[in-house]
């Protein structure tokens, strides 16, 4: 925080002004899922695929080349990262396209948690550790 005293002023009471700086935010995250009736396990690969063909086959070109980061993958459910500016866009494919996996079964995803902040897919309040239960 910068402060500015008027110099001017030589009184107890000299004027001060302050700063305050927003920062915008960079990217949007989303805990998934990827609902089917196949138990086969899909690698991170093939899972990153399917993502972009859900932006693709829903926006076209431009939602086809929105990059799309896999952070964590525990099949079923990934944690994945997206540019904030384009978060809408992908919550919408997510949540609207279902696809058929190469097996030929039909699966979609579904959004268990979006947030502006890592923490906030990654995290949950909800859930005590079974630890801490006593």
């Amino acid at each position: 925080m910068d402060m500015e005293i008027d110099q001017h002023n030589s009184s107890a009471e000299s004027a001060a002004t302050f700063r305050t700086t927003i920062s915008k935010q960079e990217f949007y995250y989303f805990s998934i899922c990827l609902v089917t009736s196949d138990t086969t396990e899909i690698d991170p690969q093939q899972y990153h695929s399917y993502l972009e063909m859900i932006l693709n086959r829903l926006h076209g070109a431009i939602g086809g080349g929105i990059p799309v980061d896999i952070l964590n993958y525990e099949y079923p459910r990934a944690t994945i990262r997206v540019p904030y500016n384009k978060y809408k866009a992908v919550w919408q494919a997510i949540t609207i396209v279902p696809f058929r996996l190469l097996s030929g079964v039909d699966a979609h995803f579904q959004v268990l948690h979006g947030s502006a902040f890592a923490m906030g897919v990654s995290a949950s309040s909800r859930k005590a550790p079974t630890s801490i239960i006593t």
